[in-house]
């Protein structure tokens, strides 16, 4: 738990790491600017590419000023809690989609550095599903204490080290495989096997909550209606990519596409549900 008197202290923090993050990310378009530009005046659609990234970015960025806020506001504040978990997934999904945009246009850097860029995309996408999963991991745990031989998961805190034993191993063997990938190839290959999965497990998660009554501070039907539309939608654009072609009218498809589910999510977020936990 962080105590009210550290409340400020840790506002610091975050608006610190907000800061940091900014301006690295400032710092690659301030020196491959010349190469935006140049890229930016070839490619036709590079302006609707534009707008429709920087829509989802400021979009996202208040749902997530929303979250933290709502989060502050509690008279005591955990880690665990839905808004900053929330506040999290939508934090580094900004951060993601501001890299994205970056990457729509650098693609005459060098090979080596391209793959590096897209590394740290993947990297952060990996951390941004962090927070979803470390809910579903619990939600997992709790169904398996409701069965009379897991006892031992009756325990709060033994389930706590569960779950974060299971959250290292899943970043350790995620960052090491991201790692020692090679080429671009490798990292679209290992994009499904990666994304599907979490996301599987996430919609499973409110699914699993909203039949059970449980997370009632948040919509459970919505959000994993909003979770199964951005699983589908993450199948579908890799397939519809490699028929249709990367063309500006794809992306600005996809980026609204994603956007609108994104909104979506966080009318999950922000709505209860009409049920109280037992």
């Amino acid at each position: 738990m962080i105590n009210s008197q550290y409340k400020k202290i840790y506002i610091s923090t975050l608006l610190l790491s907000v800061i940091v993050g900014i301006t690295l990310i400032g710092l690659l378009y301030f020196f491959n600017w010349s190469s935006i530009v140049q890229s930016y005046n070839v490619n036709e659609g590079a302006l609707g590419v534009v707008l429709v990234i920087l829509s989802r970015i400021i979009i996202v960025s208040g749902m997530t000023f929303y979250t933290f806020y709502q989060w502050f506001k509690q008279e005591e504040q955990y880690f665990s809690d839905l808004p900053f978990l929330f506040g999290l997934f939508f934090m580094l999904l900004v951060f993601g989609k501001t890299l994205d945009l970056f990457i729509d246009f650098i693609y005459q850097l060098e090979e080596f550095m391209f793959l590096m860029m897209v590394k740290i995309r993947f990297l952060i996408m990996i951390l941004d599903f962090l927070p979803m999963i470390y809910i579903s991991i619990g939600m997992i745990l709790f169904s398996f204490s409701l069965k009379d031989k897991n006892s031992s998961l009756h325990d709060e805190k033994y389930q706590n080290k569960i779950r974060v034993r299971i959250i290292l191993v899943i970043i350790l063997s995620e960052i090491i495989a991201i790692i020692i990938v090679t080429n671009i190839s490798i990292i679209s290959i290992l994009y499904p096997i990666v994304v599907i999965p979490s996301l599987v497990t996430i919609v499973w998660l409110f699914n699993f909550a909203h039949r059970n009554k449980r997370l009632s501070q948040v919509n459970n039907k919505i959000l994993w209606i909003g979770f199964a539309a951005y699983l589908i939608s993450q199948i579908i654009r890799p397939l519809s990519q490699f028929i249709i072609g990367e063309s500006p009218i794809f992306v600005i498809f996809a980026e609204a596409l994603d956007l609108g589910i994104f909104i979506v999510i966080f009318i999950g977020f922000y709505k209860k549900s009409n049920y109280s936990v037992e």
